[in-house]
């Protein structure tokens, strides 16, 4: 069976952030996705305009870009930093403006935090830029308490985490299903 394709971005640099425990919750359980980009996302340069040019535009940008654009849909996972979205995420998604990465595709936002409000307020932040690049929201993922709910290494150690999860996944499987193929040029 041949994988889905699916952009992610982790929006959290640290090592065994709860953001990359719930992409890594998300490959464990929906096998059939191949979650690409997120390593990409740390070396991507702050955002410059003058190096938005076919000429000058970096390797690395244009390797993010040309993922974004053969995946199906994009999975986001972002801390709350100040009531908004990380700034690697933002940059991430600030790089995705100039191509159409996510153009019409499904994007899952996912959050998760130790108190408790679960990042909800970076993810209502992110709401305006994803919806700028053209992309179809699902309903979002937010984690409250996820200390306790989910382990670095994508464990969840919590029932009613692993029914949203899947709740989830059903939701954005079924909108890339109704997206269609992406469209070749």
């Amino acid at each position: 069976m041949e994988r889905t394709t699916i952009l992610a971005i982790c929006g959290s640099l640290r090592q065994d952030s709860l953001h990359r425990a719930l992409l890594t919750a998300i490959e464990r359980r929906a096998p059939h996705l191949r979650l690409v980009g997120a390593q990409l996302v740390r070396d991507l340069p702050l955002l410059d305009p003058d190096l938005d040019t076919p000429d000058r535009l970096p390797s690395v940008v244009r390797e993010f870009r040309l993922l974004a654009e053969s995946a199906r849909g994009g999975i986001i996972s972002s801390p709350e930093y100040v009531h908004a979205a990380s700034g690697v995420t933002k940059n991430a998604l600030d790089w995705l403006a100039g191509s159409t990465g996510l153009y019409g595709k499904p994007v899952l936002l996912m959050s998760a935090s130790p108190g408790q409000t679960g990042g909800i307020r970076g993810l209502a932040a992110l709401v305006p830029t994803v919806l700028a690049l053209d992309a179809v929201l699902v309903d979002p993922v937010s984690v409250s308490r996820a200390s306790a709910r989910i382990l670095p290494d994508g464990e969840v150690v919590e029932a009613g985490l692993d029914l949203r999860l899947d709740i989830a996944l059903e939701q954005f499987s079924h909108a890339i299903d109704v997206a269609g193929p992406v469209a070749r040029a």
